[in-house]
């Protein structure tokens, strides 16, 4: 994580540095620290609005969300994963989610 960390910082507008950003988030997820994963996948899509990364950080946010127990901010997230960006994987994976919220 510190690597990736010293990437983006060092090169914020390099074209990978989005991608860096994303995986940030992914290691403190992959390590079920939600709220550190939510705040790097945020960042990517904050600090890179026009990310290819953006879908799928919209998408691990409302999974964080959701293992936080938040599940209205998670639904409301994974809406817009749907209503943004629709075909694509992300917003597939996200109504999948979605129809299992509330259950």
């Amino acid at each position: 994580a510190l690597a990736l960390r010293a990437f983006v910082q060092r090169y914020p507008g390099h074209d990978l540095a989005d991608n860096a950003q994303y995986w940030l988030g992914e290691a403190f997820y992959d390590r079920k620290d939600f709220t550190r994963a939510l705040a790097e996948f945020r960042a990517t899509v904050d600090r890179f609005p026009g990310g290819n990364k953006v879908p799928d950080a919209m998408l691990k946010m409302g999974y964080c969300y959701l293992a936080m127990g938040q599940d209205d901010k998670a639904r409301f997230t994974l809406q817009q994963v749907v209503a943004i960006y629709p075909g694509g994987e992300p917003a597939l994976l996200a109504q999948q989610r979605l129809e299992h919220i509330g259950r």
